[in-house]
């Protein structure tokens, strides 16, 4: 009983510690990341107040 346990053990680790960087790796090659190298955009004019301190 208690090889049986063991190597369970040992193929669960094993499998774990060669899946779990691989998924870190992977969601970070994934990951989007925002451009840099364009300048951003207004979606909307700003909206202009007519009261007293505009003029």
């Amino acid at each position: 009983m208690k090889r049986a346990h063991r190597k369970a053990h040992t193929r669960i680790w094993t499998v774990l510690g060669l899946l779990l960087p691989l998924a870190f790796f992977a969601i970070l090659a994934m990951r989007q990341s925002p451009p840099t190298d364009r300048p951003a955009v207004l979606i909307e004019a700003p909206v202009e107040s007519f009261g007293e301190a505009s003029q």
